[in-house]
Order: structure tokens, then C-alpha cells, then sequence
């Protein structure tokens, strides 16, 4: 799932969220919001129903409206200067028309597992640094040690991180098992659910 950075103006936040959105037609675009007390909000713009929502999940990007600190691409809105430019996309003006959306939307990559190079450091760098490398055209998003964009694995309900070989290995024996059965289409994504065991008792 892609991950773009919002910071800077809230009015132009929002008038580059409605930009954004409405240049990307037939992609779902979800927005991440943070308040100053630290809530969340999220919202899918364009959907009008409970249905709509459910249909764009997971979404195709996400936009993070926050200044928590964010392995990511982000888009400054406004002419203030940012601190630190090495993760800067673009910057928005509100002038919709100079900013090439669908170029942007290329540009931004999944979002990586946010870990330091202590934590990780098995491409060689902490987490950011990949970010910028990838943002710079230097590194591939696969250059991530867990890059598995294709395979995700949830247990209780939370996102379990996979590296190359066991993604390669889910992902292939499930679309093998699924390919033979009537309606299945290479177009269509998988999704299945497993309860856990049920012991029985004598």
C-alpha cells in the first residue's frame, strides 16, 4: 500500500487531497489524519456509502496527515521550508494544475517497515535512508528486506511481516491451490480466512 506524507497549510492539505483524488479516477485514496490531541481520523474521500468504504480496502495510497516522523515520501503545502528535504516529492501551491498528480502517485512506494538499522539493517540502511535512496532512484522498494507487497499474513488480526522466502512460498501455494477452482481469475485478489484450530474434547 503506498504511503505519501502530508505536511504543511491545512487549507491547502485539503485543497490538494480533493486535487489528488480527483486526478486519480478508478484508485482509492484513504486519509490518515492526526488532531493536536493525538487522535486519528479516517477518511475516504468520494465514497458516500458504508458499502463504497469497504470495496476501496485496503486502499490503493494512503495520505498521512501528521508530523509524527515518517519513512516516506511528502508533499509540502505551501511555501514554508521544510527542515529536512531528502524525503520531499513536491511542493503545492494550491495551483492544481502545475503539479502532475499521476507522476506522483508513481513516485511513491509502500510504505517500508519503519525500523531502525538497529532493528533491521539488512539492505544496509535504517529504514529512511532506504526511503530517500528509493525517492532518489538509487534503490528498488525490493531492495527491502521485507518487501511483500503481494502476500499479507494476519494473526489475531495483527499484520505479521514476512521477508522474500516465505512470501514467495505462501503467495505461490495458495495461488496454486486457488487457480483450479470455478471463477478464479489471475485479475482478482486472493483473500482467505482461517479460524484457529478448535480442540475437541472427549
Amino acid at each position: 500500500m503506498k504511503c505519501l506524507r502530508i505536511a504543511g497549510n491545512d487549507d491547502l492539505a485539503n485543497r490538494f487531497i480533493q486535487d489528488f483524488r480527483s486526478s486519480l479516477p478508478g484508485k482509492s485514496v484513504c486519509v490518515v489524519s492526526e488532531s493536536e490531541t493525538g487522535e486519528f481520523s479516517v477518511l475516504f474521500p468520494g465514497t458516500e456509502t458504508a458499502l463504497e468504504v469497504i470495496k476501496a480496502m485496503p486502499p490503493d495510497i494512503v495520505l498521512v496527515r501528521s508530523d509524527i516522523e515518517l519513512a516516506a515520501p511528502y508533499v509540502q503545502c505551501g511555501t514554508e521550508v521544510a527542515d529536512d528535504c531528502s524525503l520531499l516529492l513536491a511542493r503545492y501551491d494550491g495551483n492544481g494544475f502545475k503539479t502532475d498528480f499521476k507522476d506522483m502517485y508513481m513516485k511513491t512506494f509502500n510504505l517500508l517497515p519503519q525500523k531502525t538499522a538497529d532493528e533491521c539493517g539488512k539492505c544496509g540502511m535504517d529504514c529512511r535512508q532506504l526511503a530517500e535512496a528509493v525517492l532518489k532512484g538509487e534503490k528498488r522498494e525490493e531492495d527491502c528486506y521485507f518487501a511483500s507487497s503481494d502476500v499479507e499474513v494476519k494473526l489475531g488480526g495483527k499484520l505479521i511481516e514476512l521477508s522474500r522466502f516465505p512470501s514467495g512460498i505462501i503467495g505461490g501455494a495458495v495461488r496454486g491451490l486457488v487457480s483450479s477452482l470455478k471463477g478464479y481469475s489471475s485479475d482478482d485478489d486472493i483473500s482467505i480466512k482461517v479460524k484457529a484450530e478448535i480442540s475437541s474434547t472427549e
